[in-house]
């Protein structure tokens, strides 16, 4: 497990500076936090918002906290006498800002209470964060402090994604992309790296992990390059690596290549085409199935067999894909679009064939705003759909319709549609807006697994479409 190393300690002036913080607001997040965000088991949505971290509960959709990063030290300490006042000045305000925080992920599970019986647990608690400079944190909310920082060597190239896996029951690993191409693993416990691997001249956009397989990651890159890697240690010989292509047309990617300036340092793929997004996740009901959306092309990918069976180009008229959101339990993808719109792939039964079924809006008019915002980041919440899978695993009879029926009511008919799935899914947008929808699947009990219907639920017990349960407005 991963032990929850104790705080450094702060200096006497650390108090004053952590408690004014407490009465500010960070501003919204935007582009420059590579639409990095996280939401936990417990229900805790963490996301970047400029060189911040903002923590929000989504139950009740209040901002429980917001605390920066810690700046990197400052290098003008050493000044010499001779240098004027106002260069040392201009120095130290220079060296004190924080980079822009550029990707988070909570721990992947609670650690056990007997590792922190001196103190009040609260393992649950952490987040993994990475910023612009090539940092990467283990910060605890409660403290709202780091505990521990990794060993990045790697300076000034910012950190793209962050991914946890687990070796062995005892060993947690953090699985980084620094730069456009580095992807390394470090140890959760001592923040030492383990492995490197550098992929240059390919731009890794993001890292996933097998949900049958806590050991394995697997990174896409913007051309189709992907690697799957399997860690059984924590040395260099307990890393496999597997590479692998997946044909795509990037010749819009080739593109936008020519303007990058040759020589210049490699900037992450979101900071040099932030509106070329390509993602992957695994999905939830097959082992060995990932998902992957370039900007233009839906794939369905077969690690086993190391082949694509399934590929759909984008239909005409929709926009560009930016992230995918496999349903973790039911045989549908959720798949957002950069013109704020979320697209519905169900799978046909019997094949690894999906067709997209709904196409609705995530981003409704309240009120007039010019340029108008764009979604950054949308995230499913896996609890409510824990209880739905036991229910699913184990229940003996389906729920019935006639449950619900009111037989005094000459109106309420028993064949109207019944819900059958609802899951929550929350989007970010770049004007301070944190939405929280909850996706209904309508259906006939008897053909359930044939007729599905994305709806969105409004909360008071009807089904309706364009509604959102709530939404918290952070930023003015």
């Amino acid at each position: 497990m991963i032990a929850s190393p104790r705080p450094s300690p702060q200096s006497p002036n650390s108090h004053s500076d952590s408690s004014s913080w407490e009465s500010m607001l960070p501003g919204p997040p935007g582009r420059n936090n590579f639409g990095s965000s996280d939401l936990g088991p417990h229900g805790l949505l963490a996301f970047p918002s400029g060189s911040s971290i903002s923590v929000v509960d989504t139950r009740s959709m209040q901002l429980v906290t917001a605390f920066p990063i810690p700046p990197p030290p400052s290098t003008s300490s050493s000044t010499s006498s001779s240098s004027s006042a106002s260069s040392t000045t201009t120095n130290n305000a220079t060296t004190s800002l924080s980079p822009f925080v550029t990707a988070l992920r909570w721990t992947p599970a609670p650690l056990s209470r007997d590792l922190l019986s001196t103190e009040p647990s609260s393992s649950h608690l952490l987040l993994a964060a990475g910023d612009r400079h090539g940092r990467i944190a283990l910060l605890d909310l409660r403290l709202r402090s780091p505990i521990l920082w990794f060993d990045t060597d790697n300076a000034k190239l910012a950190i793209q994604d962050l991914c946890w896996l687990q070796a062995r029951p005892d060993l947690y690993l953090i699985a980084a992309i620094t730069g456009s191409s580095i992807l390394s693993l470090y140890n959760a416990a001592t923040g030492r790296c383990i492995w490197k691997y550098d992929a240059s001249p390919e731009y890794f956009s993001c890292i996933r992990r097998d949900p049958f397989d806590a050991r394995r990651i697997c990174a896409i890159g913007l051309k189709g390059f992907l690697v799957s890697v399997l860690a059984h240690g924590e040395s260099e010989d307990g890393v496999a690596i597997k590479e692998l292509q997946i044909r795509t047309d990037s010749s819009e990617l080739v593109k936008l290549e020519r303007d990058v300036v040759p020589g210049a340092t490699p900037s992450p793929a979101s900071a040099a085409f932030p509106l070329y997004a390509v993602k992957c996740a695994f999905s939830q009901q097959w082992r060995h199935i990932l998902f992957v959306t370039f900007p233009r092309e839906f794939v369905v990918f077969d690690l086993q067999y190391e082949t694509v069976i399934f590929s759909s180009a984008l239909p005409r008229g929709c926009g560009k894909f930016f992230d995918v959101l496999p349903d973790p339990n039911n045989e549908w993808v959720y798949c957002a679009h950069l013109d704020g719109k979320l697209s519905t792939w169900k799978r046909k039964r019997g094949e690894q064939a999906h067709f997209m079924c709904s196409m609705e809006e995530l981003m409704p008019s309240v009120g007039t705003c010019v340029p108008s915002p764009s979604i950054l980041s949308v995230i499913l919440s896996l609890s409510d759909s824990t209880l739905q899978n036991v229910c699913k695993n184990y229940s003996d009879t389906p729920s019935s319709p006639y449950l619900h029926e009111d037989f005094d009511n000459p109106f309420d008919f028993c064949d109207e549609p019944t819900i059958v799935s609802k899951i929550h899914l929350i989007s970010i947008s770049d004007d301070g807006k944190v939405w929280n929808w909850l996706l209904t699947a309508e259906g006939q009990v008897d053909t359930q697994k044939e007729d599905k219907k994305l709806n969105l639920f409004s909360g008071d017990g009807r089904v309706s479409f364009l509604a959102a349960n709530s939404f918290l407005y952070l930023f003015d």
